[in-house]
């Protein structure tokens, strides 16, 4: 599943989801994790246009990882189908990456189940 994580400087999960300038995009899968790439976001003046623009880009994404969202961005991505997770600003990629890896090889919650579960069944169509 690929997950993004807003990020300043690729170590950590810094950054605000609607000011984020880049998304580092990961493969996850119980077995491990790949670096997929960087999702790379221009200044937008209308806050709104922002918001969408950059939800388009990251359409393929199941969850992002953020340091802090706002309401209304919250709504808008999770309307689209990515679980959006706040993280503590001192939270490491690599540490998170770990531990996602290693609830899906053990039994993930209910809200990670379904989101397996959802991809799994668009895998087989």
């Amino acid at each position: 599943m690929k997950v993004g994580f807003a990020t300043t400087d690729n170590v950590f999960i810094n950054d605000h989801f609607g000011w984020a300038k880049k998304i580092a995009v990961y493969d996850v899968t119980e077995s491990g994790f790949d670096f997929i790439g960087l999702r790379e976001f221009e200044e937008e003046e209308d806050e709104t246009e922002k918001i969408d623009k950059k939800i388009a880009k990251l359409r393929d994404l199941k969850i992002i990882f953020v340091e802090s969202i706002g309401g209304t961005a919250a709504a808008k991505v999770v309307s689209s189908g990515i679980h959006p997770v706040k993280s503590k600003p001192d939270d490491k990629i690599v540490n998170v990456l770990e531990n996602l890896r290693e609830v899906l090889s053990k039994n993930p919650p209910p809200w990670l189940k379904k989101i397996v579960m959802k991809e799994k069944t668009a895998n087989m169509v």
